[in-house]
């Protein structure tokens, strides 16, 4: 890196440094690997990363400045490296997270059909084992029907949320 590009690069703050740094999908996989494993070799990182040439690998991890530290050969997160993996773990699992909540916002309408046609069919299956079902069986299966909806309305209400 040039003085001057070094010198913009040291006037910026540290959080636009991260970010900028964080930018790199490599980069983001260089501190996965080595926060997944604790510690690790400079090959053990370019056979994990997929990165194939040792000069980009270099360059990628020379580029995460104050995230990662060499000591004997390992590179291991420093305390802010370790800050950073943490935060990639909980944006991936919240990405993850809002997948799923979405997945379930689409598919509740359905799930409510088929909890309808699952207690007519069992009210059927009553109806054709004991001929007339008594009144008794009715309002019990009225009464499950109506707390499963229940349960499936609030969990859609969450859900929305």
């Amino acid at each position: 890196m040039s003085q001057e590009n070094q010198d913009v690069y040291e006037g910026r703050s540290l959080e636009d440094q991260i970010f900028k740094t964080l930018s790199h999908q490599k980069r983001r996989d260089i501190l996965r690997v080595i926060g997944e494993r604790g510690e690790v070799t400079f090959t053990e990182i370019k056979n994990s990363v997929g990165i194939e040439d040792s000069p980009s690998l270099s360059y990628h991890i020379n580029a995460l400045g104050q995230l990662v530290v060499q000591k004997e050969g390992k590179y291991r997160l420093s305390d802010l490296g370790r800050d950073t993996y943490n935060l990639i773990c909980k944006a991936s699992t919240y990405s993850v997270s809002s997948s799923i909540v979405g997945s379930l916002r689409r598919e509740i309408p359905l799930v409510i059909v088929a909890n309808a046609v699952l207690w007519a069919a069992a009210l059927f299956s009553v109806s054709a084992f004991e001929g007339r079902p008594s009144t008794t069986t009715v309002y019990s299966f009225a009464a499950l029907w109506f707390f499963s909806n229940m349960i499936l309305y609030s969990i859609a209400r969450r859900i929305r949320k």
